[in-house]
């Protein structure tokens, strides 16, 4: 029979993990949660991965995550390992993943009171957790009942709304002991939650607003649950009307959308016709939004805009004009609520029309380009092998990548909810572990090797393919207005470092090759792209420190002289 732990309460929660088909755990090394550990890995039901730094394991299982669309589970020792967590929890929470953090600590009456590894670890975390759960030690059947109904609380609403949690453990010695597992089972309290519904009132005046409507925008961002939305959307370009926008993480494609914001609205931005593109209704569906540039031109004409319908589970009135919070699924409400096509118009065909002449520009300007971060984005998205999954750095690498046409055969990932430098190589790995499809991840220098532990799994992973955009330190800085102004930018802001990254990637075994100019760039990616290696390896692409930023401004000012009609 399988082995488990004697403590009771570990008995239930890896007990009800396996009932409730949550199997996927990434463990740290620890003593206190040594009870955890050896239950999890001595039954086969679980897919077990052992991360030394939580930080790295919170961003693993955060990739494991977004692969699969179910929980993945963390194991961590008690004190300051607990917080370590927090990083990769809050993104998971802005993003929707359901993590569950399983956090040993030490029993109550111990807690500060100079024990070591041990904090106040009860609700540490609540800013950016679904909801904690504090176990309490076994010494009556009341308590054991608790338990469950605490474990079985926590499993659920992680599940029901795919957003974390945290389970706190507190974990007497001996912590060692193991026996057969119980035939007795804990009970598996099912929390159903009600799937919401608009009343018939409700959907009346949705509808009454549509068609009164002559301009409707609707702007797609990081978005999970895909459903019947991008069908629906694709019907509606059809619609004179409508425009619909969609970011790169919204993994949603069809020709009639608008899929490059900044380059689009670069085009009329600031012109007399401005006001033109900007809706009478407003529809946003998903997390957080990539593009500054839409942010602004809509806060600015906020007052123009006499409906914004947001779907989603929580208000979130980025533009501050917000109207409708609606908590149904958004495909089959809009198919429903436009239904009647009676509009006229040209608001959908004006967007559609900015975004074609941008684009034949931004050939133009491709092809004449001199080597530097827009090219290497140009050649990796030309070598990209189709059905990969691409996790984009957070910084000027995603907002690169969304000024190129979506791949229609390629996933779009990135850790966009909070935005941090934190977790982008770990995410990736976390998602090659899960995935029979190849993992890419474009990152920049300085956000590879604030998380360059990613590749400590080099051995459970197969496939990993980074490249590593190296401009010698956060040149998002001398893109965004402000810091090149101040002296101090290069060492405090930008942090200018010169340095390869060789010796980090030399040290996690990973194979490695760089690239300087566009032929080396070429040979470099059909090495790393090679179908017939399944090595996790890493292209290191130099680019001109000075020259990146300049050569934007370039390629946004000639798109700015064109004539917009």
């Amino acid at each position: 029979m399988t082995k488990i732990s004697s403590i009771e309460s570990v008995q239930s929660l890896v007990q009800l993990a396996e009932m409730k088909g949550v199997c996927d755990v990434v463990i740290s090394p620890g003593s206190r949660n040594a009870p955890l550990i050896l239950s999890f890995t001595s039954n086969a039901y679980f897919n077990c991965q052992s991360v030394l730094d939580e930080r790295t394991a919170g961003f693993v299982a955060l990739g494991m995550s977004q692969s699969t669309g179910k929980p993945t589970m963390l194991s961590c020792t008690s004190g300051s390992a607990v917080v370590n967590y927090a990083p990769a929890l809050a993104e998971a929470y802005y993003q929707k993943i359901p993590l569950i953090a399983i956090t040993a600590d030490r029993p109550k009456h111990l807690i500060d009171q100079g024990e070591g590894q041990s904090m106040r670890q009860e609700g540490v975390m609540d800013n950016f957790l679904e909801g904690s759960f504090n176990l309490v030690e076994e010494k009556s059947k009341d308590d054991a009942a608790l338990n469950e109904q605490l474990i079985n609380q926590a499993f659920d609403l992680a599940i029901a709304t795919s957003k974390p949690v945290q389970i706190n453990v507190p974990l007497s010695e001996p912590l060692y002991d193991m026996v057969e597992q119980p035939t007795a089972q804990p009970k598996d309290l099912k929390d159903d939650q009600p799937r919401a519904r608009l009343d018939d009132s409700t959907f009346e005046s949705l509808k009454n607003q549509w068609k009164a409507s002559n301009k409707v925008l609707i702007l797609v961002s990081q978005f999970v649950d895909r459903g019947s939305l991008e069908q629906t959307l694709g019907n509606l370009c059809n619609n004179p009307k409508v425009a619909v926008l969609t970011e790169t993480t919204a993994n949603m494609y069809n020709l009639g959308f608008v899929s490059c914001i900044d380059r689009t609205l670069e085009l009329f931005e600031g012109g007399e016709d401005e006001l033109q593109y900007i809706p009478d209704l407003l529809i946003t569906v998903g997390e957080n939004i990539i593009s500054k540039k839409i942010k602004t031109i809509i806060r600015k004409h906020k007052a123009n805009i006499q409906k914004h319908w947001h779907f989603g589970d929580v208000p979130r009135d980025t533009f501050q004009c917000l109207t409708e919070l609606i908590k149904v699924n958004p495909g089959t409400t809009l198919s429903a609520i436009s239904s009647e096509q009676d509009a006229v118009g040209e608001f959908g065909m004006r967007w559609r029309n900015a975004f074609y002449k941008a684009e034949n520009v931004h050939k133009e300007f491709m092809a004449s380009l001199p080597f530097s971060d827009l090219k290497v984005i140009e050649q990796v998205l030309d070598f990209i092998p189709d059905a990969s999954n691409l996790q984009m750095g957070n910084s000027s690498v995603v907002r690169y990548i969304q000024l190129f046409n979506q791949i229609r055969t390629i996933k779009y990932h990135g850790n966009r909810g909070l935005s941090g430098i934190e977790g982008c190589t770990s995410t990736a790995a976390g998602m090659a572990i899960m995935s029979q499809n190849n993992t890419v991840l474009v990152s920049g220098d300085q956000a590879f090797r604030y998380d360059s532990n990613g590749l400590s799994l080099h051995e459970s992973i197969d496939g990993l393919k980074v490249i590593v955009i190296n401009n010698s330190g956060g040149n998002i800085f001398r893109i965004i207005p402000g810091p090149n102004k101040h002296v101090a930018s290069e060492r405090f802001i930008e942090k200018m470092d010169e340095r390869s990254i060789q010796k980090l990637v030399d040290y996690h075994g990973c194979d490695y090759q760089s690239a300087r100019n566009e032929e080396s760039l070429e040979t470099g990616l059909r090495w790393l792209f090679d179908p017939t290696s399944t090595k996790n390896e890493v292209l290191e692409v130099f680019t001109p420190r000075l020259d990146n930023p300049e050569i934007l401004k370039a390629y946004f000012s000639k798109i700015k002289g064109v004539d917009a009609q």
